[in-house]
């Protein structure tokens, strides 16, 4: 462990795990209300539907995406922090801010590497 308080990293675990609650239950809602997955879809044949349906469900896709890496960050930080390797920078592996970690407890770079990852992909 990066000698993280005890009491900080049990704050993150548990904002991790409320985190991944609330992500999985977005991710069954968006899943839940695709339109192509709609049984009356079928019954729907007035001009324009096609459009909206392929717009929206082309949406639900990307959102749908977007909660699964979540989950799967939110997954990592909870092995890293059973592993004792939370907090480790992944580029230089410094320890990770605590105000960084309380704010973004997913966050795997420390802020000087992140804003160097920035600036390359700019």
């Amino acid at each position: 462990m990066l000698n993280f308080p005890k009491k900080t990293l049990e704050f993150i675990k548990r904002h991790l795990r409320r985190q991944q609650r609330e992500v999985e239950k977005n991710l069954k809602e968006v899943e839940e209300d695709d339109p192509v997955k709609s049984p009356s879809l079928a019954e729907s044949s007035e001009p324009g539907t096609d459009s909206y349906l392929a717009d929206t469900h082309a949406k639900t896709i990307v959102l749908g995406q977007q909660l699964k890496n979540a989950k799967t960050s939110i997954l990592v930080a909870l092995t890293k922090i059973k592993k004792g390797t939370y907090g480790k920078c992944e580029k230089c592996g410094m320890k990770i801010e605590i105000g960084r970690l309380m704010i973004m407890p997913t966050a795997q770079y420390c802020i000087a590497c992140s804003k160097k990852t920035l600036k390359i992909r700019n």
